[in-house]
């Protein structure tokens, strides 16, 4: 498996930040109305295609600070009337670390603010609102008939700077497992379409106009091209209704973050140190103060990880063997880690050996 690189045009991005405080509000997911079809849209040309899906797409702004924002795509998807929103599909590497959000509409001048519904960093999806029902919505198949070799049209935001860019090309392959830039392993569709930085988020679409995945990544090295991968639909929704089961509007805002049931995050990052002998060794380069994250409030910056253990919920234990963080990593995410395990870190702080101990916690977005 070949490691891929999250598509994303930013000057700087920063961790999920969220809160475990109790909220008050509405969960909204029996409101929340998705189009889905198979016939009465019958697009046989890249550009029925196109007009029939252009305007479902937007360009997506997520604004970390004063000096620094990322670029993106999104795709309309869905409304719920009784709260007069609108629901934008987009990836979580695109709004991650962002302090506030806009889309801007394929007519490139309509800028609208938007909030984070919630999100899943495993799955890289986000789910945005806007407020207002007039806009063009994506239809969503209710089975995928995308085969090797089927044609597509991609939508999005090259470059973070080139919004409406329309792209096409085929199916290179199905279910390529591929892993990310943060050693996750995801099961994505292959295609030689054009993919570049700033369409993460964007819309794939079949010769029917149906949303059929959402780009993500591409196969970044020399002389590598027409290497672009999507996120399938289906996994895509699955993400959304897992979103809006569990979000909670309170009228002007989303007191809770909605979240993938289930899923977890780190609270912390590692890299690899040199010592004043040549030799390398583990330290955690970032920490989280996102009070979902595994982890959190367990480690500070510079702390040497020396062994790592997992305890299992019915009681059995995996050492992990590593030689750097990557490997580390690597076997963390492919250990199978539920909600309730349990991780034990002996880490160096200020040359005192000494346990960290924490249990995998549900994560919840900011």
């Amino acid at each position: 498996m070949k490691k891929i690189s999250l598509l994303f045009s930013a000057i700087l991005l920063s961790l999920s930040l969220a809160s475990c405080a109790d909220s008050t509000g509405t969960n909204v997911s029996s409101t929340a109305k998705f189009t889905y079809n198979a016939d009465e849209i019958a697009p046989n040309t890249v550009e029925d295609v196109v007009n029939a899906t252009y305007d479902s797409v937007v360009s997506v702004k997520s604004v970390i600070n004063s000096y620094s924002y990322s670029s993106g795509s999104g795709t309309f998807i869905g409304y719920d009337e009784d709260l007069n929103l609108s629901y934008v599909l987009t990836c979580y590497h695109v709004i991650d670390g962002g302090a506030s959000y806009s889309i801007t509409l394929s007519d490139l001048e309509t800028s609208l603010p938007a909030q984070l519904v919630g999100g899943d960093p495993a799955n890289d999806i986000a789910l945005l609102s806007v407020e207002g029902l007039d806009y063009t919505y994506a239809t969503i198949p209710e089975e995928s008939s995308l085969r090797l070799g089927s044609q597509i049209v991609a939508i999005g935001n090259p470059l973070g700077t080139l919004p409406g860019s329309v792209t096409s090309g085929y199916i290179s392959y199905l279910d390529r497992p591929v892993v990310s830039e943060d050693y996750r392993t995801m099961s994505l569709i292959q295609t030689d379409a054009s993919i570049n930085q700033g369409n993460s988020g964007g819309a794939m679409f079949d010769m029917l106009g149906r949303i059929v995945g959402v780009v993500n990544a591409k196969y970044v090295d020399e002389g590598v091209e027409g290497l672009g991968f999507a996120i399938p639909i289906e996994d895509a929704m699955a993400v959304v209704n897992s979103v809006l089961d569990t979000a909670k509007y309170d009228g002007s805002t989303w007191s809770t973050k909605g979240y993938y049931v289930g899923a977890y995050e780190f609270g912390f990052s590692l890299t690899d140190a040199a010592s004043f002998f040549g030799s390398s060794y583990v330290v955690v380069s970032g920490v989280s103060n996102n009070s979902t994250t595994s982890g959190y409030n367990s480690f500070m910056l510079y702390d040497e990880v020396r062994a790592v253990s997992i305890t299992k919920q019915d009681g059995s234990t995996i050492d992990i063997s590593f030689t750097n963080s990557q490997s580390l990593l690597q076997q963390l995410y492919n250990s199978n880690l539920t909600i309730g395990d349990s991780l034990s870190f002996t880490i160096v702080r200020n040359r005192v050996e000494s346990t960290v101990e924490f249990s995998i916690c549900q994560f919840i977005p900011q």
